[in-house]
């Protein structure tokens, strides 16, 4: 169990900054999980509930969200394309989407997160503090950087999109799942099941994935599961 010592509520980004520059803190978002990579070593926690980042605003095509958006909120507000109000609804259940927050599900990079295979396909860009912008397979693929504070997110709203996932029961977590959207600039194909965190992938190249295998099923299994459901959900695209 982690040794929490410490509690600080900034009041500004600036201060968020300073305050996360010490590597004995961490970001607390929506509170439903704590990452700490230091075993039971104390830590401090920095709250980003008084920064003013939970705020979803329109600029044409771009969604902007803020990082302390919450999937409840995500998942009611029309603003929100439909794919990304899907997925925020089948990430976690009812009684924990009003604390969790798009910024800490990007920090967490679960593998299976079908709400990070939605905004890759909806080519998702993370802004964070320190004025750096990172498309988000780059921030799944090289992290974020020791004490990066996440305050937004923009996602393109237009195109058509499809989604095939296969899970154990209805109420769990997809052992695969296949996101696609047709863009300006052809269709995107996202995967979650088949790596360490969710991938855009070409579709021509399923055949090369190397899935880990776990309880749920299978290598060979999550890669057939992939080829099976890409096929459908491209198929589904008009």
């Amino acid at each position: 169990m982690h040794q929490l010592v410490g509690y600080h509520r900034p009041k500004s980004i600036a201060e968020a900054v300073e305050l996360l520059a010490r590597t004995d803190r961490r970001i607390l978002a929506g509170g439903t999980t704590i990452r700490h990579d230091g075993a039971a070593d104390p830590v401090e926690l920095v709250d980003l509930q008084a920064l003013g980042l939970s705020t979803i605003a329109q600029d044409g095509e771009i969604i902007h969200l803020g990082a302390t958006v919450t999937l409840e909120a995500m998942a009611q507000n029309e603003l929100v394309p439909e794919l990304i109000r899907r997925t925020a609804r089948a990430e976690l259940p009812s009684t924990l989407r009003p604390l969790a927050t798009i910024g800490g599900t990007i920090g967490a990079g679960e593998s299976d997160s079908v709400l990070l295979a939605a905004l890759l396909v909806h080519e998702a860009v993370v802004h964070l503090a320190d004025d750096r912008s990172l498309a988000l397979p780059t921030a799944l693929a090289d992290g974020l950087g020791s004490g990066a504070v996440i305050i937004g997110i923009d996602v393109i709203a237009s195109g058509a999109t499809a989604m095939a996932s296969t899970a154990r029961t209805p109420a769990d977590r997809p052992i695969v799942a296949a996101l696609a959207r047709s863009g300006h600039d052809g269709i995107l194909l996202a995967l979650c099941g088949v790596a360490s965190t969710p991938q855009l992938v070409d579709p021509t190249g399923l055949d090369r994935l190397d899935p880990p295998a776990d309880f749920r099923g299978s290598s060979a299994y999550r890669r057939h599961l992939a080829r099976v459901l890409s096929a459908r959900v491209l198929e589904g695209l008009p």
